[in-house]
């Protein structure tokens, strides 16, 4: 089924607005309901502190990718913030198919967060005492600048990331204020995005996405201060399938700036070359390179290939409201 929505609509759930259309399904703490209609109390923790977990799980041509991936690192994302996991997993894989199933969408991504809950009363302060909730929707894939058959202009912005020692980048989390701010710079400068540096001076990540380099032939990523993203892990696998070299270490800017390709990887898009950083045109030439067109190339052929994904039923669903 899929979820219409109307312009200027008064949703009885929230009574508040709805001022666009937004395909798909949300879930909230037990519950389907209209994307649109999907909301968070006030009071839980994940809203008014950002003490959340969330993770990214793409699905195309009715595929959902590295499902199982996907759900073991949002565990561990979990386990890391040290949130109790709500449900278990085969409950969190029925939930995603339920959301795709729901909504119609043969295309799109789907999200899943754990949030600390909602204090017990208001004298507890422990965030030990909460019952962590669980939320999710699929929606369409949002847009990290163009389509993957263009490419993106970049700055190294100004703002530095969070550094790993204090914000553990690995558990993939709702922290993102250096990340918003190195997006507006980007902005205010002209740029399609942003990749931000450690306070260690070397290559972090991006807004949302990890970051590639290619040199010489051979590949290269941030190892320090970025998410493990399972786009990232896909592009090293996808490499050594081709026979490519490609390691994770520490890549300077001045790298960056010299690289003779530059490529960004996201569960919100797969794989776009970046053919301008910093007014400049990567390997002078401003187009997405040979080693970036091959990997994406293969990596779309991944996408919807069986030992890679999982088909979504949409015949009928198997969870109640």
């Amino acid at each position: 089924m899929t979820s219409k929505r109307t312009p200027e609509l008064v949703t009885a759930a929230s009574n508040q607005t709805v001022e666009h259309e937004e395909p798909g399904i949300g879930y909230v703490n037990g519950h389907f309901v209209p994307l649109m209609e999907a909301a968070i109390p006030l009071l839980d923790w994940g809203f008014n502190k950002s003490d959340v977990v969330y993770d990214g799980i793409p699905f195309h041509e009715g595929r959902i990718f590295r499902l199982d991936d996907h759900l073991q690192r949002f565990e561990e994302s979990m386990s890391k913030w040290r949130l109790p996991h709500p449900r278990t997993r085969q409950a969190m894989a029925e939930i995603c198919q339920e959301l795709v199933a729901r909504s119609g969408m043969r295309d799109g991504i789907i999200y899943l967060c754990t949030t600390r809950g909602i204090p017990p009363s208001a004298e507890v302060r422990d965030p030990a005492q909460f019952t962590s909730r669980l939320y999710g929707w699929s929606q369409s894939v949002p847009q990290l600048g163009v389509d993957d058959t263009g490419g993106l202009s970049m700055i190294i912005s100004a703002v530095p990331r969070i550094p790993e020692t204090s914000v553990d980048a690995t558990a993939k989390n709702f922290h993102w204020g250096d990340l918003i701010q190195a997006r507006l710079e980007a902005g205010d400068r002209g740029a399609q995005n942003a990749i931000l540096l450690g306070h260690s001076g070397f290559v972090a990540e991006g807004v949302g996405f990890n970051v590639f380099i290619v040199s010489g032939g051979i590949i290269r990523t941030p190892e320090h201060d970025c998410l493990k993203g399972i786009t990232r892990r896909t592009v090293m696998e996808i490499a050594a399938e081709m026979g490519l070299e490609c390691r994770s270490d520490n890549v300077s800017p001045d790298e960056l700036m010299s690289a003779d390709e530059i490529f960004i990887t996201s569960s919100a898009g797969g794989i776009f070359p970046v053919t301008q950083i910093e007014d400049q045109s990567v390997g002078g030439t401003g187009t997405a390179g040979r080693v970036t067109t091959a990997i994406r190339d293969r990596y779309w052929e991944w996408r919807v290939m069986p030992e890679h994904s999982t088909a979504v039923d949409y015949t009928h669903h198997t969870l109640g409201d």
